[in-house]
């Protein structure tokens, strides 16, 4: 068995640590599901909308602001999208299902950006904008108006497993806490938490 180079086990380990200082960027993509949970309603006809789970897509940029070698800071520009959200009620004025948009830049602080596990914390703030479909669940056309944009403050975390320098897969848990879509009947409540189980890949550059 051929014995360790220790130059050339110094010159990996240089190499690796400086291509870890030089990536301040990183993009990901993530895919997921996006979760609200039931909603009250309050008029006469009492009854609740059950909101179904939906397939959301997640797309962030972010750049390094501060090295502290033990922790980072990084501004954020998370866009999440949700296609198509369902909605099941026994009130057949809430309409069929509705679509969103988060767009919601802020701060992530990242622990152990050298290591291959590095968790990380988020926090941001913007706007969202929901838009709610053409006909209602009793199959009738919405008779109202049908998109609303409202502000949006997320918060959340998860955990980065390096797999190359320059890739990594990500694990994430994001709470978007926004007003509410156009639900056509009142419901309890002014806002509405739409929360994000998701994964992907995070390129590092």
């Amino acid at each position: 068995m051929s014995k360790l180079n220790p130059v050339a086990l110094v010159f990996f380990m240089l190499t690796l640590g400086l291509s870890a200082q030089a990536q301040k960027n990183e993009a990901s993509f993530l895919v997921g599901g996006l979760k609200t949970g039931s909603r009250g309603v309050t008029d006469a006809a009492a009854s609740s909308i059950d909101t179904g789970a939906s397939v959301a897509y997640e797309v962030n940029v972010a750049t390094r602001l501060v090295n502290a070698k033990l922790v980072s800071l990084y501004f954020e520009v998370p866009l999440i999208v949700a296609p198509n959200t369902d909605l099941n009620s026994s009130n057949v004025l809430v309409p069929n299902n509705y679509s969103s948009i988060f767009f919601t830049p802020g701060l992530k602080l990242k622990a152990w950006t050298m290591s291959p596990l590095s968790p990380y914390a988020v926090l941001g703030a913007g706007i969202g904008h929901f838009n709610s479909s053409s006909t209602l669940v009793s199959g009738q056309p919405n008779p109202a108006s049908r998109g609303t944009t409202a502000f949006v403050y997320d918060v959340g975390g998860g955990v980065d497993v390096r797999v190359i320098p320059f890739v990594a897969l990500r694990g994430e848990i994001r709470d978007l806490i926004s007003g509410n879509p156009k639900f056509v009947v009142p419901v309890s409540g002014d806002h509405q938490h739409n929360v994000l189980f998701a994964g992907g890949v995070v390129l590092r550059f």
